[in-house]
Parts: C-alpha cells; structure tokens; sequence
C-alpha cells in the first residue's frame, strides 16, 4: 500500500490549477506531506525568443504570492519550480526527481470552469508517471464528502480502493460492480423465452451478488449498487455516476504501458475523459514495479519512453513548422500559405535526412549518458 509523503501539483495560468492547488494544500496539511509545486511555462524549443522575454525573477515572485495567499491558513511548506518547455515531459520528470506519491492537476480548458472534460495532457502524465493522479474538475468547497468507486473485482482494483479509503478517510463510500446481463439480440438468436430469460437475468445477478458480497468482505460497510448491463457498461456507469451526489471517482487501473492498458480506450479511460467529478486515477505499485522491472532491456525501455512521448512530440515537431509559417507571414505577409508551407517542408526533409546521415555515420554515438546504463 502506497504512502503520501511527496506530492507534486501543476500548475499554470487556468482557474482549475488554482483549484488543483487548494486541493493539494489541503491534502498536504491533513497528511502532513511534503508539497512540491510545479509552474510550467508552455512553450518548446521551437521558438525560445517567447520566453527569454520574460523576467524570471519577477514571475516566481508573483506566483509564489498567489500560492502563499492560498496557504494561508494551512501554512505549510512548500517548494515552487518554475520550468520552460513541454509540461508533459517536465511534470513527469519532476515527480520522478522528487519521488511524488501522487500528482495533482487541474483540468486545462482556456479558463473555462464548466467544462469538466480534459485534454491529452492529463492522459499523457498518467500515462509517464505510473502514479497516482489527482485530476481536479470542480472549486474546492472542503474535503471530499463521498467516493464513488467502481470495480471489476479484481486485485488492483481493490489496491485501489484501500488507498482511496486511507487517503480520504473521512469520506463515506459507494462501491459499484457492473455485471453482463442478456442481450435481446442474443436470446432472439438463441430462442429464449421471455420466461426463460428472466429466469436466467434473475441467476445472473445472483451470481454477480455473490461475487461482489465476496470482494467487499474485508472492505467494510458501505453503500453498494449492482448495474446489469445489456450493450454499453461505459455508458450505463457514466449515468450511475451522474445521478450520484458523489464528489470524488475512484479508478483503479492495471498500468499504462502497453495496448490494452486504459489509456487506450477501456471503461476506465471513458469513465476519466466523461465523468464530472473529480476524479483519482490509481495505478497499484505492484503492477508498476513489475513494468519497471520489464524495463531493464534498454532497448524496450527506449520504445516505451519513445512511444508514451509519440503524440508529444510529433506535435512540437508540427508547432516547429506552424511557428516558422507564422514567422514567414510576419515578414513577407504578400506570399501564400501554401507556397510557405512548401518551401518549409523541403527545409525541415533536406534537414531531416542530413540528420539520419550522421546517425548512419555514427556521429550520436557518443551522446549517451549514466541515464541507460
């Protein structure tokens, strides 16, 4: 079972960071854990010229203000970190630098409160970090009062129950278990009489009670609800959620380091990107030392950093290209987009194939570090 000692909070510009970060002090006071706070200044390499603008002195300064009007009752202490670059890469190095127990972030959507959805961002940290991840949709009106906390009945997810339950102790709980009922199509396709039917929906459930009486035996009393389920378990568990007065979801998942992970597309992912509540994404510290240990051929260690960053940075790859069209128009705003556009690609393929010479030629062959070894 995991310990909160180190917590790590990003942050940025966006109301739901400021939330993020009361969330953090708060959970910080109560398990008197050390907050690590991280300010992230989006921008790539691409175009450098934005940030070098800026006073960096004077900005820390004014974000350490901000954070200290917020901890002012709590009065805890905190270490602040200002970093340029890519936040996906810089928060997730950070909780590894300062060994985080749990990341905290808030939902980023242009200052917008009432939207609960989020972007990749939050996908792409759960996916790096392999730890437990706070992500923040809602003001911070007190402790969390009630978790809603599905499961599959399996192991990790009941790892994640358990330090739901001693994180936010004080919470009242509500467990959910989703059971496969019959499908119609199926007893058309079968020729199931409606009696027949019900007397086979009412065995399903029984069994499903069982099991789930089973797995809830060493969690004690709580709420409960059973869902059958007959097409879409996403959806169904997406409605139970709404209807709840819950406050804070519960996910527990089997790790992100392959296809079939959540990430890619499984209830809990659904469940993460359409929930409006506040939502704690579980990773069991098992599971992830197991990946680590899978890690220990350099190779696959290089593929699966390479391909958790893909999406990243192929899109500073295209910022690159957008950033120096935007250049181009600056200064000769009479020529087309497209003849640009084209005479930028050739640019970036001669440069990109004299790059894929000096690989040839070894010339980075010499550029590895302690990291790999």
């Amino acid at each position: 079972m995991r310990n909160i000692s180190n917590i790590l909070v990003a942050i940025d510009k966006s109301i739901m960071s400021k939330e993020a970060l009361k969330r953090g002090i708060s959970i910080a006071k109560e398990k008197n854990a050390q907050l690590y706070i991280i300010h992230v200044i989006e921008s790539s390499f691409l175009a450098p010229f934005f940030v070098d603008s800026i006073d960096e002195d004077e900005f820390k300064r004014g974000i350490t203000q901000q954070i200290e009007a917020l901890n002012k009752d709590a009065k805890i202490d905190f270490f602040l970190s200002i970093e340029s670059g890519s936040p996906t890469s810089l928060i997730g190095d950070k909780a590894k630098e300062i060994k985080a127990d749990m990341l905290i972030i808030g939902i980023n959507e242009k200052n917008n409160i009432t939207n609960k959805y989020f972007g990749s961002t939050a996908l792409k940290l759960i996916q790096k970090t392999n730890i437990p991840v706070l992500v923040v949709k809602n003001e911070v009106l007190g402790s969390y009062k009630k978790l809603l906390l599905p499961t599959n009945l399996s192991e990790y997810s009941k790892e994640s129950i358990l330090f739901a339950n001693k994180l936010f102790n004080k919470a009242s709980k509500k467990y959910i278990s989703a059971f496969e009922s019959l499908y119609e199509l199926e007893a058309l396709n079968h020729k199931i009489t409606a009696e027949e039917k019900n007397s086979y929906k009412k065995e399903l459930l029984k069994s499903a009670k069982i099991d789930f009486d089973k797995f809830l035996q060493d969690l004690g009393d709580s709420e409960v609800e059973l869902i059958g389920y007959d097409r879409s378990i996403n959806e169904d568990l997406v409605k139970c959620i709404e209807k709840d007065d819950a406050d804070l979801l519960v996910l527990g998942s089997k790790g992100v380091n392959n296809l079939n992970s959540f990430i890619f597309g499984s209830t809990a992912t659904y469940l993460l990107q359409r929930s409006t509540i506040d939502t704690l994404v579980y990773v069991p510290l098992k599971l992830n030392n197991n990946s680590s240990e899978k890690k220990g051929d350099k190779t696959s260690a290089l593929e699966q950093d390479l391909q958790s960053r893909k999406d990243e940075i192929q899109s500073d790859f295209e910022s690159l290209f957008e950033e120096h069209l935007k250049i181009s128009n600056w200064n000769i705003p009479e020529v087309e987009d497209q003849k640009v556009a084209q005479s930028l690609a050739l640019i970036l393929e001669e440069k990109f194939n004299e790059i894929k010479q000096k690989i040839k030629e070894g010339k980075y062959q010499e550029k590895r570090t302690d990291f790999w070894k």
